[in-house]
């Protein structure tokens, strides 16, 4: 069977290789010229497996009047300004409920930890360098209510086969000494044992290469510019560079999901930010998480990996002045974590596409033959080999 695949991410990528492995044609399709050039280029780094958290949650609710006056750095909201946009915002404050929050949370984990399976099985057949390390992580609460609140899920969770504890601050220090020269007091800490590193580019430039040497095809440059259907069975795309005859599809095309066809899930974009830099004076090893700031900090290989915040429709607007608060607020924090003055330094935004959930959507579109492996919003990395085995077993 010969399946297209919109989207040259981690997650059109990784679907690509499943949907190899069961012996299907496969052509990825991009509107980039090569692959990994939009959320999979710089993110996190971390392969959240027992720290996979859904963004909406109970205390998002007291902080509204916070955020809607762009008084929290962490996550700004503009006004909707799409009646879309507006039903996602509804549909995302339905999902701050407590009983909301806990159901997406199992879900979010169960999803997770069966990636961690996969990446290991993966690795059995391709053989390649992506800075891929087991680092553990480590997310760190100043508020009291906020870490007992998190506390009082991990029973849940570890039936599922995760292994998150919660610590005192003394022991998560005895884990990771750099966070003594933290700038800020913790009251707990929320310590994932199996969760590890890789840099997500590294991953889709040796990922392509094993999927060429395997047959597979990339059109770079290629923009979906209508589904063409007979009755409601698709029968081929129109691009800017001409029809393409296509009867099977899987759209991974993150934020411009909704662009291409409409989602039994609303997708829309949480922007965030990245800095990348070498080394400070504290050589952490331990990923860690400001649950406060909602700022990573990571190391992958040499090199530092600072990423943080989400602006939810922003549009592109904001990103100089959003890399420089994350920027300020990370050297005041961990003024050693980093070398903030060095000439060696990278940054990037980029358009994380969120469910009001967090959970993606991975399966059918009303459209026969079109399914969709989109939404997977701050867990992209993470969830990319569980949804890429999900959707592909639909062939």
């Amino acid at each position: 069977m010969h399946i297209h695949i919109v989207g040259a991410g981690v997650i059109g990528l990784t679907t690509a290789y499943y949907l190899k492995k069961k012996g299907h044609e496969v052509t990825l399709i991009d509107k980039e010229d090569g692959v990994a050039k939009g959320s999979s280029f710089a993110n996190g780094g971390q392969l959240s497996y027992c720290f996979s958290d859904p963004l909406g949650k109970p205390n998002l609710i007291s902080k509204f009047l916070k955020i809607a006056s762009n008084r929290d750095p962490a996550i700004k909201f503009k006004f909707p300004s799409s009646f879309d946009s507006l039903k996602w915002l509804i549909s995302f404050a339905k999902n701050c409920t407590k009983d909301a929050h806990k159901n997406n949370q199992l879900e979010l984990a169960e999803l997770s930890l069966a990636s961690k399976t996969l990446l290991y099985d993966l690795q059995k057949h391709i053989d390649f360098d992506f800075d891929h390390q087991k680092n553990s992580k480590i997310s760190l609460f100043e508020k009291e209510e906020e870490f007992l609140y998190e506390e009082s899920s991990l029973h849940q969770k570890r039936l599922l086969g995760n292994d998150n504890v919660a610590l005192s601050i003394e022991d998560a220090v005895i884990r990771e000494p750099g966070i003594k020269s933290l700038n800020r007091e913790y009251i707990g800490a929320i310590f994932s044992e199996s969760d590890e590193v890789g840099d997500t580019y590294l991953f889709c430039i040796a990922l392509q290469k094993w999927l060429a040497d395997n047959g597979a095809k990339f059109l770079f440059d290629t923009e979906i510019k209508e589904l063409v259907k007979r009755k409601k069975k698709l029968t081929g795309l129109k691009t800017n560079n001409g029809f393409i005859e296509a009867s099977k599809l899987v759209i991974c095309a993150g934020t411009l999901t909704g662009d291409i066809i409409e989602s039994p899930q609303l997708i829309t974009s949480a922007k965030g930010y990245s800095i990348t830099l070498p080394p400070g004076s504290v050589d952490f090893k331990v990923s860690l998480t400001l649950t406060e700031q909602k700022i990573l900090f990571t190391k992958l290989g040499n090199k530092v990996r600072i990423t943080g915040f989400a602006d939810f429709f922003y549009n592109g607007s904001n990103d100089e002045k959003r890399l420089k608060e994350l920027l300020s607020i990370s050297r005041d924090i961990a003024p050693d974590f980093a070398d903030y003055d060095s000439l060696h330094f990278n940054s990037w935004s980029g358009d994380r596409p969120c469910t009001p959930s967090s959970i993606p959507y991975i399966g059918p579109s009303e459209t026969e033959g079109v399914f969709i492996n989109s939404g997977h919003g701050f867990y992209g990395w993470t969830l990319s080999f569980a949804s890429g085995n999900k959707i592909s077993n639909y062939f």
